[in-house]
């Protein structure tokens, strides 16, 4: 069985017949590394896929008359979301007088939805009552690679009605989100710096203001803001120049025959230190979420995630070569 993975943009929707919708869908280069022939095998084939937005549209109430909304957000050191009373509230209880009616209106928001998935596998996002499921676990699934259809089928709910379900949470998050990712960015102007290391501090940034940058780029991504701040590092892609993270090593292999691979030669890389053939074992002998696994080990759920997908490239891609990395 043939198959691809890619990101790309809709471009154009074309309602050819009451029976026939064309849609034209860009997608770069980069995305069909080491999978442009597979992709030229599939044409004139019939084929499944689904199209999942990378941006999140969400409702926020607003004071009709200031602009401002109504549900405020704090962040504490830990990067725990927390709503904050409105000042206007709290000033009517502390007083004992009835709260004062605010028109407000809903205007819309976007967020990226890599920034909610960051903040669900931060273990912060909060659960509702009304949506008992795993929420995380469903992320670090479809972060790992599985289809909405096949969790789907694993929970025992329609495809579709899952797919609503989970853009509903996404939606209900996606203010905190937003506020924790404020939160994670400014961390990076907190970090303290290490014996010996270069301070990246705002009398730096003053001291180096009007000066030209050296060809290759200045300290956008010093170690140790990477050593400290974990949620930091989670939501920042692999070194470039790591195979591990090449895309003509994105997997085409079904993912039972990946595992199976993976529990029987279990292939272990030095770009990728973390024994992942015993973890997938404990995984599937214990029945413990990649989450459990990754704090038994000193990391969070996001960092095993991007490990865990990097890791399976190059399984795939050993596949393919026949046992050769």
């Amino acid at each position: 069985m043939s198959y691809i993975n890619f990101k790309g943009t809709v471009k154009k929707i074309n309602l050819k017949s009451a029976e026939e919708t064309e849609i034209t869908i860009s997608i770069p280069a980069s995305e069909l590394d080491g999978q442009y022939n597979t992709l030229q095998s599939m044409l004139e084939l019939k084929v499944i896929g689904g199209l999942d937005s990378q941006i999140v549209t969400y409702k926020v109430l607003k004071n009709a008359r200031t602009g401002k909304p109504i549900t405020k957000y704090t962040v504490d050191d830990g990067g725990v979301v927390s709503v904050a009373k409105p000042e206007g509230e709290q000033l009517s209880m502390d007083l004992g007088l009835p709260p004062e009616k605010v028109e407000v209106k809903a205007d819309p928001e976007q967020i990226d939805l890599e920034i909610i998935q960051d903040f669900i596998l931060s273990g912060l996002a909060p659960r509702f009552d009304d949506m008992q499921y795993d929420f995380l676990e469903i992320t670090e699934r479809l972060a790992g690679g599985d289809t909405y259809l096949k969790i789907a089928a694993d929970i025992g709910m329609g495809v579709g009605v899952f797919v609503v379900m989970v853009d509903e949470y996404r939606k209900r998050v996606a203010p905190m989100a937003a506020k924790w990712d404020e939160w994670r960015k400014g961390q990076v102007n907190t970090v303290p710096p290490k014996d010996g290391e270069p301070v990246n501090s705002q009398e730096e940034e003053q001291q180096n203001d009007g000066q030209p940058e050296e060809q290759g780029g200045a300290n956008t991504d010093s170690s140790e803001q990477t050593e400290v701040n974990e949620s930091e590092e989670d939501n920042k892609p692999e070194d470039d120049s790591n195979p591990a993270t090449d895309t003509d090593s994105e997997t085409a292999v079904d993912k039972d025959e990946l595992e199976e691979y993976i529990l029987k030669v279990r292939p272990n890389f030095d770009d990728i230190p973390v024994d992942f053939p015993t973890l997938l074992q404990q995984r599937r002998e214990e029945g413990k979420t990649w989450m459990q696994i990754a704090k038994s080990i000193g990391l969070t759920s996001g960092q095993i995630t991007t490990k865990w997908t990097a890791y399976k490239k190059m399984v795939a891609k050993q596949m393919r070569n026949g046992g050769a990395a």
